[in-house]
């Protein structure tokens, strides 16, 4: 009877081939060993990595003008992500600035539950009966269905409802991490009413995954600089927060239920507008990106305050590869797949270590 014999992974990696051993022939010949060629697509693809991705988005009403844009960063990210080996299992979405019911999800999807672009056709019914489009909250009962497992055709139209409403524009809010960091503190213990949204993000973010991803979408000023006062979080740097461990070695502002996730699996990628550039040099280097909409000008800006470099840099000297920065103009241009290749290639880069 014939014998196959197959050598491991890594020995197939280098040989490319299995072997058969046959019997030697009746007249007592040495026994003969046939190689089988095997093609190196012919191996098995190794399990992607997944991740969860939490957006948090500047909602103030100007962005209502960049909800295209938004909507394509995030997916041109996610595509790019999973061309890596990197699976996005689910997302959530807040706002920067919270708003009269605290940090809470506005938006939701997992990756196992089909999607249908559904919100335009209840939108339109709404208006048809005389519903006031921008009148969030009364909507809210309404689209929260739509909201809580959004499709990619209906992200756009989500992104500029919620900026439209005007809930988020922080008034009177200075620090750029709270309502993110009060939101990843309240994981497993948000109590919602119905004329929240019902998100559960006990439910959407049940569990870790193999990194958290945090996504920041900044086209405006930043509100604080990172070592100022107005940023404090707490009585301390939003920095010292993200960073800090419990007791069992996890992220400590991420309070999963159960086991959580350490740091050093959490990645914050910033998607912003540059810190320290006066705005004539800023607008001048957006329109050298190719079809660059100079029309967003009004609603994008350079900032003073640093934040998301110190951020960046802060995280990055505790955990090397946890902090990542995107230029904004330049992934919003005709052709942005450059750019998003090297935000993508700088997040891809902690994939191996895990």
């Amino acid at each position: 009877m014939k014998s196959l014999a197959c050598m491991s992974l890594a020995a197939a990696l280098l040989a490319s081939a299995c072997t058969i051993v046959a019997p030697g022939k009746e007249d007592g010949g040495m026994t003969k060993i046939i190689p089988i060629p095997i093609k190196p697509d012919a191996l098995p693809m190794p399990k992607p990595l997944e991740a969860s991705v939490l957006v948090v988005a500047n909602l103030e009403r100007s962005s209502a003008n960049l909800a295209e844009q938004y909507a394509m960063i995030l997916g041109g990210l996610s595509t790019y992500l999973e061309k890596v080996g990197l699976h996005v299992d689910n997302m959530g979405l807040i706002s920067t600035y919270g708003d009269h019911f605290g940090p809470r999800l506005l938006l939701g999807r997992r990756s196992d539950v089909p999607t249908s672009p559904i919100l335009q056709g209840i939108l339109l019914d709404a208006v048809n009966r005389g519903a006031n489009i921008q009148d969030y909250d009364g909507l809210l009962p309404l689209i929260a269905g739509a909201l809580g497992n959004i499709s990619d055709g209906d992200l756009p139209i989500a992104l500029s409802l919620l900026a439209s409403s005007g809930n988020f524009d922080g008034d009177g809010e200075t620090s750029e991490a709270k309502n993110v960091i009060e939101f990843g503190r309240g994981l497993n213990d948000e109590p919602l009413s119905p004329i929240q949204g019902g998100i559960l993000r006990s439910e959407l973010f049940d569990k870790p995954r193999d990194l958290f991803i945090v996504v920041y979408l900044q086209p405006l000023p930043r509100r604080c600089a990172m070592d100022s006062s107005a940023c404090l979080v707490g009585g301390r740097r939003p920095v010292e927060i993200f960073t800090e461990t419990a007791a069992d070695g996890s992220a400590a502002w991420l309070n999963f239920a159960g086991q959580g996730i350490p740091p050093e699996r959490v990645l914050h990628v910033s998607i912003a507008t540059t810190e320290g550039e006066n705005i004539s040099s800023f607008r001048a280097r957006c329109e050298e990106v190719g079809g660059f909409p100079k029309a967003l000008f009004d609603v994008m800006g350079p900032s003073q305050n640093a934040y998301f470099k110190p951020l960046s840099d802060g995280l990055n000297a505790v955990h090397r590869g946890t902090g990542s920065m995107g230029d904004f103009c330049e992934l919003i241009g005709k052709d942005p797949e450059l750019a998003v290749k090297k935000l993508g290639n700088s997040v891809a880069s902690v994939i191996g270590s895990h």
